[in-house]
């Protein structure tokens, strides 16, 4: 059975995906965690996309190398950026080439950023963050979700909302303007190992500048929709989410 490595969206704490995690559990997954140092920092300056990344890859790693796991990594929002540089180098396609065991089987985002090396967050989006994103809030170098449950959950009973709004921390600015490192999702090595979950009615990033973000990419990709909010998928829509990810595996290549 396919290892799944979690990647969580920015603000989100582990406890908030628990519902969802415990349900990939539940059918027959081994579901690991990988969290990164720019949620709730108590020290957010020098934390930038790079550090996120490497603190996703000392969990990767160690799973692909030591373990032999054929691993997907999954990733919610911004977590498409560190995850993807995370996973270079770590393709299963190429480590059986080379008679090593397990893998990366495949990149999966959901209401994910897909980002060119060396440009940002914020560079998608004309150098400024949107103004839902409070900057400096509640201190510096730090920044905070306004408005939450209308730009993530707006879709969602408002009483299961609230508990995503209790589970939100700040989060550090720096990785949203800090340059993209090398994503895996441009190497040859994941060809045909590209899939997005597109939430379709995602007000934090709208599904047009998702599927611009994979056709900027000019590579193929696996695309499937779920008529969601940005954090529906992990609130009533779990068992939708589940059924994609079933799908999506099983389209990855074999070997």
């Amino acid at each position: 059975m396919t290892t799944i490595l979690f990647v969580p969206g920015a603000w989100l704490t582990q406890l908030f995906y628990r519902p969802f995690l415990q349900a990939l559990t539940g059918v027959g997954y081994d579901v690991r965690y990988a969290g990164y140092p720019s949620l709730d920092p108590k020290e957010p300056y020098g934390i930038d996309c790079q550090a996120d990344t490497d603190a996703i890859g000392a969990i990767l790693r160690p799973l692909v190398e030591d373990e032999g796991k054929d691993v997907l990594l999954f990733m919610h929002s911004y977590a498409g950026m560190p995850g993807a540089a995370a996973a270079t180098g770590l393709a299963k396609s190429q480590r059986t080439q080379d008679g090593k065991a397990g893998g990366v089987v495949g990149l999966l985002f959901l209401g994910a950023f897909v980002v060119a090396e060396g440009s940002s967050c914020a560079g998608l989006m004309g150098g400024n963050l949107p103004p839902w994103i409070l900057v400096d809030q509640p201190s510096a170098n730090l920044n905070i979700a306004d408005d939450s449950i209308a730009n993530f959950a707006a879709d969602v009973d408002s009483a299961l909302a609230q508990s995503m709004v209790t589970e939100l921390k700040p989060h550090a600015t720096l990785p949203f303007n800090s340059p993209q490192p090398h994503p895996a999702w441009a190497d040859e090595a994941f060809q045909g190992r590209l899939a997005f979950i597109v939430t379709t009615e995602d007000r934090a990033v709208p599904k047009e500048a998702q599927f611009g973000m994979m056709a900027a990419t000019q590579k193929p990709w696996i695309v499937k929709e779920i008529a969601s909010s940005h954090c529906g998928p992990f609130l009533n829509q779990i068992d939708e989410t589940l059924r994609l990810i079933r799908e999506i595996i099983g389209q990855f290549p074999q070997s």
